[in-house]
Parts: C-alpha cells; sequence; structure tokens
C-alpha cells in the first residue's frame, strides 16, 4: 500500500504512525510546497506540488497519485479539504481513496457561524454568536450577552485575529481589524479536545477526549486524557449531528450551564498524539478502511490519565540533500 500524507510540513510523528501501521507493506509519500519540510526526513518517497490554492492543484495531485500508483491520501491542512472534497469522486474512480468529509461538512467546519446555526439545529450547547455589532450590543442590553465577548473571524485558523473584548471601544476596533469577523460570548471554563474517527458511511467509530493544558499558534500543545460519559456522550453527538469520514478535531470548552461546542476541524488536529497515544490509531483505522475491511466501533473505550507534551525536534539536511529535492522536484519554496 501507498499511502500519500500532502502539506507535510512538520508532522513527523504523523509519517510515524503511518509507517506503524502497514509496517514493511507498503510506503508512505510525502507532498509539500516547501523543500524544507522537517518531516520529509521520515518518508519513504518525497514530492514538491504546487501551493494549496494554485490552479490546477487538484489535478497535478491525482496525476501524481496515478503515476505512482497511490492508494490514499491523505491531506493535513483546512486548505485542501475543500479542494479535495470537490474531486473525491474523481480520486475514487481512478482508486485513490482521498480521507476527506463531504463537501457540506467541510463548508460547516470552515465557517464558525455555520457551526453555530448547526449545532443549535442539533441540539447542541453553543456560545451566542452573532455577526454584527448591532446585534451583539442589542444582546448585551437585554442582558442575554454580557461582556467580554470575542472577536474572531467566520474562517480563520490557527487563533489568528482573535480579540477578547471588554467594551464597546474594543468591540469597534478588533471586528474592524479582523477580516470576516463575528461576535462570540467568551466561555471563560477548561478546554477540551476531541480526537473523532468515522467511518466511510460517516459512522462514528471512535471518540477519544483529552483536557487541554497549553497551547502554541493554535495547536495543542499539552494535554491528558480524560475519559467522562458526558464528554464521551457529546463527542458522539457532534459526530453524529457533522457527518465526518475518517479523523477530525473538536472543540469544546465548559460554560455556566455545560460543555459548549467551539469548533470542528475534519481532519487529524495538532493534539492526534495525545489519542493516539491512548490507543486510538487512526492511520490503522484508514489502512483497514482503504483493504475494505469493516471496523467496529470502540467509542470511549481508552484510558483516562495520559499525559502528552510535544517538544521541538532537530531536523539539519545538508546542503546537498536539499539540492537534491529541489533537482529532483522543481524549485524550492521556503
Amino acid at each position: 500500500m501507498r499511502i500519500l500524507l500532502s502539506s507535510i510540513g512538520r508532522r513527523g510523528y504523523l509519517v510515524k504512525y503511518f509507517k506503524e501501521a502497514i509496517g514493511d507493506a507498503g510506503e508512505i509519500w510525502g507532498a509539500d510546497s516547501s523543500s524544507y519540510a522537517p518531516a520529509f526526513r521520515y518518508c519513504d518517497h518525497i514530492v514538491l506540488l504546487p501551493r494549496v490554492g494554485e490552479a490546477g492543484y487538484a489535478d497535478k495531485l491525482l496525476a501524481l497519485c496515478r503515476k505512482n500508483k497511490i492508494d490514499m491520501v491523505v491531506p493535513l491542512i483546512d486548505p485542501e479539504l475543500e479542494i479535495l472534497a470537490a474531486e473525491y469522486d474523481k480520486f475514487r474512480s481512478y482508486g485513490v481513496m482521498a480521507v476527506v468529509s463531504p463537501a457540506r461538512t467541510i463548508e460547516i467546519a470552515f465557517d464558525k457561524y455555520q457551526t453555530y446555526l448547526c449545532a443549535k439545529q442539533a441540539g447542541i450547547e453553543v456560545p451566542e454568536t452573532v455577526t454584527t455589532i448591532e446585534e451583539a450590543l442589542k444582546l448585551i442590553a437585554s442582558g442575554k450577552l454580557s461582556w467580554p465577548v470575542m472577536v474572531k473571524p467566520r474562517k480563520g485558523s490557527a487563533s489568528m485575529f482573535i480579540t477578547r473584548c471588554r467594551n464597546e471601544g474594543e468591540l469597534r476596533l478588533a471586528f474592524q481589524n479582523c477580516p470576516g469577523p463575528m461576535i462570540q460570548q467568551f466561555v471563560p471554563g477548561e478546554e477540551y479536545g476531541y480526537d473523532i474517527f468515522c467511518d466511510s458511511d460517516f459512522k462514528p467509530v471512535s471518540v477519544f477526549c483529552k483536557r487541554k493544558l497549553a497551547m502554541r499558534a493554535g495547536e495543542t500543545d499539552k494535554a491528558v486524557s480524560v475519559n467522562e460519559k458526558k464528554l464521551v456522550d457529546l463527542g458522539v453527538k457532534i459526530a453524529q449531528a457533522f457527518p465526518v469520514f475518517g479523523p477530525a478535531d473538536v472543540d469544546v470548552k465548559t460554560g455556566k450551564n455545560g460543555l459548549m461546542l467551539l469548533e470542528i476541524n475534519p481532519r487529524f488536529g495538532g493534539g492526534y498524539p495525545c489519542s493516539h497515544l491512548c490507543g486510538a490509531d487512526f492511520p490503522a483505522k484508514l489502512v483497514a478502511i482503504c483493504k475494505g475491511q469493516k471496523l467496529i466501533p470502540n467509542i470511549g473505550d481508552y484510558p483516562a490519565g495520559v499525559y502528552m507534551f510535544k517538544q521541538d525536534e532537530i531536523i539539519s539536511p545538508t546542503a546537498d540533500e536539499l539540492k537534491a529535492i529541489t533537482d529532483a522536484h522543481g524549485p524550492k519554496a521556503p
């Protein structure tokens, strides 16, 4: 089996996990737009592709898969999901399984206001959210919303442009400086992250939950696994409300009236290693699906108290190694 991890960047740990899943019976390919991707060091084969979003990206990725008989493509960054979802059937027609959720799920997940609306419709608690300053001030005046509030992009990532506002002046300034803004009630409680896995019929197979201990650049940096029925039950409810294929990263917080959904990312999340240490093994599940095997649900079957701390790893390729990459695959893009 040949598996391609696209936009691989710094995710060397995922390369290792997929290698463990296939053993000696396959190859892990890594693709990125930069010859400086650290995770290249662990791949069996590497390739440079254009930046995601450039014209013809999907066609070039598919051509790469067909030429090298790739069985599975696992996209690792948000912008790529929308592109591959639109081409899912095309990839499948050539025998390539793209690990991507339905286009509608991705559309909802990328727009946090749509996530809010869909969650409310499904009976899932969410922080009060509006899209205009006038709506926010009206709700504050009526007591349905209170300071502080959060201004964040409807279609943002990596915690960029998120601002906590304590008064109208700060709200107006943050709203003006935020691209595609929305306003959301600040939730001061503990934050939890889910790693959820659904099969090709979008049925939940695994639900793992962790309490976030520290974040870095919008990504979980330290966490500990938590196994409580109310948390697991909410994870299942979220998975049933938002059809997902493969892995999904979900964030919730403890509010005054219980757990509240913040956002959904239908891909591997930065905190996935914590769940993997608990036995999640999503790469092995994807390999099984690609082989046509049926998965047995193991929802909530994992230990609590498993800690995950990330640390940086130093990679030092030689100038000749970098030159070989660019000579073989085209100009580098740092």
